[in-house]
């Protein structure tokens, strides 16, 4: 069985070789539209290497704190293997959930894309709706729309990516969807909610919408499946196993249960090794001053004058402070 392998890994290979040839050598388009670019030559030999088609679904993940946007895609099995992760260049406001029109917070939820959302002429390069506000922000009273990723590395809410990241991300997502994914699941989060960010933001007025995140960010480690969403009784539900449909208005089941298929710690380590990982690079322009301000200085600007932000700090530097003038952060969690 071991020459099969070999066999196996070297015609992956050649195909690697075949298809970075084809690249090279094809003719460069002066008015090649950014909606229309392949993804880079050097993406598409890893997934040949990793043996991951690259027509296969894809599934976005957003952290806010650490200014990252990460790009999934599915394997043969099932299970969801890391192909890129891309630096945000600007988000809007600080942790926590939008609330209202004209608050500049950047969401946190579940959201998705569908081909209707894609927007190949955007004034900010390329762009893409992710569908906020979903059925629970409307149920929740929450207001705003055309909640986009886009480039152009400016935002008063969106995820702001530079020209070049957002031409790549959108090739995932517009290639994913002509293949046959009806939507692709963009899941947007605080921060990375492992427990020791957990702990560090156990004051944030916020925390009480992020126990069905924290779920689906567990669950997704646990799995490396994308959380199957529901909604009721005003709320998420993660991975439920009685059947939860998407009106947050309706009555939840009596037993909701969880349905998962964790990975054996050998195959997640297996799983790991072969993820292809690579790293996009780019400006990060959330500085410590918007992320952590006053909620109400950073409304009146105070801290967007120029030369007024710092480069992005690390993962574990960043806090944030109160959204008090936001109003009660009402709770999804029940």
């Amino acid at each position: 069985m071991r020459w099969l392998r070999y066999l196996a890994l070297q015609m992956r290979l050649l195909a690697t070789v075949i298809a970075i040839a084809g690249r090279l050598t094809a003719p460069v388009l002066a008015d090649e539209k950014a909606a229309e670019k392949p993804l880079p030559s050097a993406v598409e030999a890893a997934l040949i290497l990793k043996d991951i088609d690259p027509g296969a679904p894809v599934y976005i993940r957003v952290f806010k704190e650490e200014s990252e946007l990460e790009v999934w895609k599915a394997r043969e099995d099932g299970r969801y293997a890391l192909i890129k992760t891309f630096p945000v260049c600007n988000w809007g406001g600080t942790l926590g959930p939008k609330q209202t029109t004209g608050d500049l917070m950047s969401p946190e939820g579940f959201y998705s894309v569908t081909a209707g959302r894609l927007n190949p002429d955007s004034k900010y390069h390329l762009a893409f709706n992710i569908g906020y506000p979903n059925a629970l922000d409307r149920a929740l009273g929450r207001t705003g729309s055309a909640i986009m990723v886009h480039g152009d590395c400016r935002s008063v809410g969106c995820f702001a990516m530079s020209n070049q990241g957002i031409e790549e991300i959108y090739a995932f997502v517009r290639d994913s969807l002509a293949a046959g994914e009806t939507s692709v699941p963009v899941h947007v989060f605080p921060f990375r909610m492992n427990a020791a960010n957990m702990k560090r933001h156990a004051d944030n007025p916020a925390r009480t919408t992020w126990g069905p995140l924290k779920e689906a960010y567990d669950d997704f480690t646990r799995t490396r499946e994308p959380p199957e969403i529901g909604m009721c009784g005003r709320r998420y539900v993660v991975n439920s196993l009685s059947p939860v449909g998407d009106d947050p208005n309706a009555a939840c089941p009596t037993l909701i249960g969880k349905r998962l298929a964790p990975l054996s710690p050998r195959s997640k380590k297996r799983l790991v090794k072969t993820d292809p990982s690579l790293e996009a690079q780019g400006q990060k322009l959330k500085g410590v001053e918007v992320s952590t301000t006053n909620w109400e200085s950073y409304l009146l600007g105070t801290t967007l004058s120029p030369g007024g932000v710092k480069p992005a700090p690390s993962k574990q530097s960043i806090a944030t402070s109160s959204d008090a003038s936001l109003g009660a952060v009402q709770s999804i969690v029940k």
